[in-house]
């Protein structure tokens, strides 16, 4: 039951129907302020569909003055609790991809990282420096040309199954020193 107050000031019991006409009669402008405060159509449409909500759960418990008003009223502080929650929502999710990527953790490793694996690299750079020369041929070529066992055979000029034996002993050396260093 919607109450509103007559021309003589005496409050006027209006079914919720009337209610209904009360928000329909409006709807036209409370759509074009609405569009107004936002910027954006499709906003308002949302905006004035919350504001019939909220005016029809009141109008059965209040008396409005001037219902258009009280409606006006609705969708004005609707718009503001929208542009308040978006203030708030940009300070913890940051709208500009600079500023966000900047919160993210990095998939670079850190300078600890960095200095471990360049310490790494200089071991091995090391132990292979200390493998027999066709060894340390046949693990480069597997390793790093990715060269098959075949290939690596025919390359040094031996057997598919001494070149199998060249890298892996080239591995285990470069696998030990690595151990070694922990």
């Amino acid at each position: 039951m919607l109450v509103v107050i007559d021309k003589q000031g005496e409050p006027v019991r209006v079914s919720k129907m009337d209610s209904l006409q009360v928000f329909v009669a409006a709807q036209a402008e409370l759509l074009r302020y609405a569009a107004r405060l936002t910027g954006d159509s499709t906003e308002a449409e949302d905006v004035v569909q919350e504001a019939w909500l909220r005016f029809r759960a009141a109008a059965t418990a209040r008396v409005f003055d001037e219902p258009k008003g009280y409606l006006f009223r609705i969708v004005h502080n609707l718009v503001l609790d929208r542009h308040r929650r978006r203030a708030r929502e940009n300070q913890v999710i940051a709208p500009d991809a600079t500023v966000a990527a900047a919160l993210v953790a990095s998939d670079e490793p850190s300078q600890q990282k960095h200095l471990e694996a360049k310490d790494e690299l200089t071991l091995l750079h090391k132990a292979m420096a200390q493998l027999p020369v066709r060894t340390r041929r046949a693990f480069e070529m597997h390793r790093f040309e990715e060269m098959k066992l075949v290939e690596i055979a025919a390359e040094l000029g031996i057997s598919k199954s001494l070149a199998q034996e060249l890298v892996m002993d080239g591995v285990e050396h470069c696998k030990k020193a690595l151990r070694r260093r922990d």
